[in-house]
């Protein structure tokens, strides 16, 4: 079975006074099904555009989604189109007494309708939508809501490209981040948007694409980024290259209205413990085979730097146990801190993904290895690094809590005097640290530094240790402040 063979794709282009957005979601369907890039298989993709794009097109793309998948597929959806706002006032019923004359004569309160709350509400615009007839052919948040939560998929991927996107995902998609809750933990939701509320989304002049999708179609294509190493594409990739190069190029042209540079940031919301493959790139395998070839047949003579680099490359290709038999037989590894917490991340990670009590013993000893040598060498991040993940093992192996805390105290103390001030790991472990010593509140502010400095990458990687040892801690509500607090600072 082929890598793709559950991934899935529903591509919408509306058209209309629009044409590019058939363009463009004829691109992302090509490049989707192109068996030397991405990869989908034809079937698997189901392209709505023009007239078929219409209110009942897009819903029954959903409905033909949902028939199509289960719970292990990936799923993708883009949508190419207007996005706009409307205001829904709820009233509410007061009751206006009578006036002390009125009340002789026997007047009785008297009930009016007065305006409660303003709700801004958002939607997309299919093929055929007119100002007379929006609302028998618009698609709100709402309905597009109810059509996801059909969907059994444990991998969901948005992407809007459209005015006002920010809106549908802040707050017209907002029920997704309740979906996602209720996933395993193998799975999530993303939702990228093309740009803020009160934004528009562009098509340069002269450009074939929109801007938003222009650079998507430049990640799915491995253009990204040079050189391109990766044997596949996920969405934190997508995110990570829209989100620099979007507002960049947007402000090297000038809106003809109001003769300023143009401003358009893309918005991103959500709820996830893995990293969603998008694509495959087969021919990046091959390179690194290539250094596998080159490095492996003189691995004891390697140096760090190239030992580390043939690991890296055994990862990429799924050969993560033989990176670790390497690690345990090479005569460097016992003696250095940085190789036996390299071996501790990867034992960790197998222990996380199969709760296996010997890989959790195996990276415990390692990393309480490493931290001895680095404490021999005054090795100040080694120690931090090594510190925080004994802290981490401790609770999720259910050792001993005070043991814990006092691995929790030294990374703290260790990474305050640590030289480089706006240092991720330095500020992460930090963070993490004071979850340990029941300091919360010191936690969050370590957090918010964390979430000012640290890329997408980084920023899950953090967010996952976090949200574990709280659970595991404190409780597993996911509506509890704090998780809150981690969810709008670090996934969004």
């Amino acid at each position: 079975m082929s890598q793709t063979d559950n991934m899935y794709a529903l591509i919408i282009g509306v058209g209309d006074d629009l044409p590019y957005t058939v363009i463009d979601a004829q691109k992302i369907y090509d490049t989707l099904t192109d068996e030397t890039l991405v990869g989908y298989p034809k079937e698997n993709v189901i392209l709505v555009t023009n007239e078929k794009a219409d209110r009942d097109g897009i819903l029954k793309g959903f409905d033909e989604l949902r028939e199509k998948t289960n719970e292990e597929s990936s799923v993708l959806f883009y949508y190419s189109g207007h996005g706009g706002t409307y205001q829904i006032t709820h009233e509410k019923e007061v009751e206006k007494e009578p006036s002390f004359f009125q009340r002789i004569l026997g007047k009785k309160p008297e009930i009016k309708k007065v305006p409660a709350k303003t709700e801004h509400k958002f939607f997309l615009q299919p093929h055929g939508m007119t100002a007379e007839n929006y609302a028998e052919k618009w698609v709100t948040a709402e309905e597009l809501t109810e059509k996801v939560n059909a969907i059994k998929s444990n991998k969901l991927v948005f992407l809007l490209d459209c005015c006002h996107a920010e809106g549908m995902t802040q707050v017209g998609l907002d029920h997704m981040s309740e979906m996602a809750q209720q996933l395993n933990d193998e799975g999530g939701v993303w939702v990228l948007s093309s740009c803020q509320d009160d934004q528009k989304s562009w098509r340069l002049p002269n450009a074939e694409n929109s801007l938003f999708t222009e650079c998507l179609l430049e990640v799915m294509t491995g253009q990204h980024k040079r050189p391109f190493t990766d044997t596949h594409v996920t969405i934190t990739d997508v995110v990570e290259h829209i989100f620099d190069e979007v507002p960049k190029r947007a402000r090297e042209v000038l809106d003809e209205s109001t003769k300023k540079p143009i401003e358009q940031k893309p918005f991103a919301k959500f709820q996830m413990s893995e990293n969603v493959v998008l694509g495959n790139f087969p021919k990046n395998a091959e390179g690194h085979e290539a250094t596998i070839a080159r490095l492996e047949p003189d691995i004891k003579e390697l140096g760090e730097r190239s030992l580390l680099e043939l690991l890296d490359a055994m990862e990429a290709v799924g050969r993560t146990d033989d990176a670790i038999a390497i690690l345990e037989r090479h005569k460097k590894t016992k003696k250095d801190a940085d190789l036996l917490n390299k071996l501790g991340d990867l034992y960790k990670v197998r222990y996380l993904a199969k709760d296996f009590e010997k890989d959790g013993q195996a990276s415990l000893e390692c990393h309480q290895n490493a931290l001895k040598i680095a404490t021999k060498d005054d090795d100040q991040k080694q120690i931090f690094l090594n510190a925080i993940n004994l802290a981490f093992l401790h609770l999720m192996m259910d050792l001993s809590e005070k043991d814990m805390r006092g691995y929790a105290q030294l990374a703290f103390n260790t990474a305050e005097n640590y030289f480089y001030e706006d240092n991720v790991d330095k500020l992460g472990t930090m963070a993490e640290a004071n979850i340990y010593l029941n300091k919360l509140d010191l936690a969050k502010e370590y957090y918010l530094k964390v979430a000012k400095e640290a890329g997408i990458r980084k920023k899950m990687q953090i967010y996952n240790d976090a949200a574990n040892a709280f659970k595991v801690l404190y409780n597993e509500n996911p509506k509890d402040e704090f998780m809150v607090f981690l969810n709008e600072n670090l996934l969004v």
